[in-house]
C-alpha cells in the first residue's frame, strides 16, 4: 500500500511539474549554476543539525557515548527521507541501532518516543517564534491564516500524544500483544518496560528541558540550510524572511507525516510562499531539490553504515 501511495504522488508530481512547465523558468540552468559544489557545501552544512539532535537524544539518559546516538540519529533521518514506507520507519530504525550498541530494548524504546516529543515540543516553539517573525514582516496572506490553524489544531494533540505517554495508555499498549498472544508473547516487567523508562526520563525535566533546548537550536541551524541554498541559487534573503518560511515547511511536512519522504508537500510548500518573498517559482523548487539532494548524499552512506552494522551483529550471534 505504502509503495503504491509513493508512485501515485510520484506521478501527480510530475504530473504537476509537466503542466506548469512553461511558468517554472529553466529549472535546468538555475541548478546548474549551483553545481556539485554547492550541493556539497549543503551536505557540508547538515551535520551540524544532525549532531545536536543527536545530542539531545543522548542529553536524556547518557548511557552510551554521544557518537552512537549521532550516528542513530544520521541513520534515523536517512532511513525517514529515503527509505521510509512506513510512519515513524526511522524512528524505530534508530531504536534498533541502539540497542545495537548494548542499550536495553525497552530503555532504547523510551528514550526514542521522549525524543521524539521534546523534538516535536521544540518544534512547536521554533514555528511559534517564526510565525511570530513572519508576522512582522507579512502580516497579510492565506499563509499566515492558515500556519495560524496549524498551529491551535496542534496543541490539543501534543498535550494528548504527552498524557498518554504519563498514563497508563502506554502500558496497556505495551502488553496488548501478551494479551492477544499470551502463548506466545510474555508481557514485560512492570518496572523495566517502555513505560517505566518513559515514566523515569519524564521524571527528570532538567535533562527533558535541556533536550528540547537543543532541538531547537537544531531547528534554528536547519533553517540557516534554505539560507545557505538561497545564497548559493543567488537570491539571498533576510534570515528572518528564511527562519519564517522554513518553520512553516517544517510545520506543514511534520503536519503531513503519512505522506513518504513528505514528497510534493515540501515542494508545494516552497511555491506557496515564494510569491510572498518575491522569489521566481524556479528558484523555490531548486531549494527543495538542493535540499532532497543533499539528503542523498548524505543518506546513501548512512544506509549503507546501517547495513553493516546489522551485518555485523548477525555474524556476532553466528559465531557464538
Amino acid at each position: 500500500m505504502a509503495v503504491l501511495v509513493r508512485a501515485l504522488l510520484i506521478v501527480a508530481a510530475a504530473a504537476a511539474a509537466w503542466l506548469l512547465r512553461d511558468q517554472l523558468g529553466d529549472l535546468r540552468s538555475t541548478l546548474a549554476g549551483v553545481g556539485w559544489r554547492g550541493l556539497l557545501a549543503m551536505a557540508a552544512y547538515h551535520p551540524m543539525a544532525i549532531t545536536l539532535c543527536g545530542v539531545a537524544w543522548w542529553e536524556l539518559s547518557r548511557e552510551s557515548p554521544p557518537a552512537t546516538f549521532i550516528v542513530a540519529r544520521w541513520i534515523r533521518d536517512a532511513v525517514s527521507e529515503l527509505a521510509s514506507f512506513l510512519p515513524l520507519a526511522g524512528e524505530m530504525t534508530g531504536a534498533r541501532i541502539l540497542t545495537r550498541r548494548g542499550i536495553r530494548t525497552a530503555t532504547a524504546g523510551a528514550l526514542t518516543v521522549v525524543d521524539v516529543t521534546a523534538e516535536v515540543i521544540a518544534q512547536f516553539l521554533f514555528s511559534l517564534a517564526g510565525l511570530a517573525l513572519w508576522l512582522t514582516r507579512h502580516p497579510t496572506g492565506d499563509v499566515v491564516h492558515w500556519a495560524l490553524v496549524g498551529l491551535v489544531a496542534s496543541i490539543p494533540i501534543l498535550v494528548a500524544f504527552v498524557a498518554a505517554q504519563r498514563s497508563g495508555l502506554m502500558r496497556l499498549l505495551e502488553t496488548l500483544p501478551s494479551r492477544l498472544m499470551p502463548k506466545v508473547w510474555s508481557a514485560p516487567d512492570a518496572d523495566r518496560g517502555v513505560h517505566a523508562g518513559i515514566t523515569v526520563l519524564w521524571a527528570d525535566r532538567r535533562r527533558v528541558g535541556l533536550a528540547v533546548a537543543i532541538h531547537t537550536t537544531a531547528w534554528t541551524v536547519s533553517a540557516g540550510e534554505a539560507w545557505l541554498a538561497l545564497h548559493l541559487l543567488g537570491h539571498p534573503l533576510p534570515i528572518a524572511d528564511v527562519i519564517g518560511m522554513e518553520c512553516i515547511i517544517f510545520a506543514l511536512k511534520s503536519a503531513a507525516f503519512f505522506v513518504p519522504a513528505a514528497l510534493g508537500v515540501q515542494e508545494g510548500g516552497y511555491l506557496l510562499l515564494a510569491g510572498v518573498l518575491g522569489l521566481p517559482p524556479e528558484i523555490a523548487l531548486s531549494i527543495s531539490l538542493l535540499k532532497r539532494g543533499r539528503a542523498i548524499v548524505l543518506g546513501v552512506p548512512a544506509l549503507l553504515v546501517w547495513q553493516f552494522i546489522e551485518g555485523r551483529t548477525v555474524r556476532a550471534v553466528r559465531a557464538r
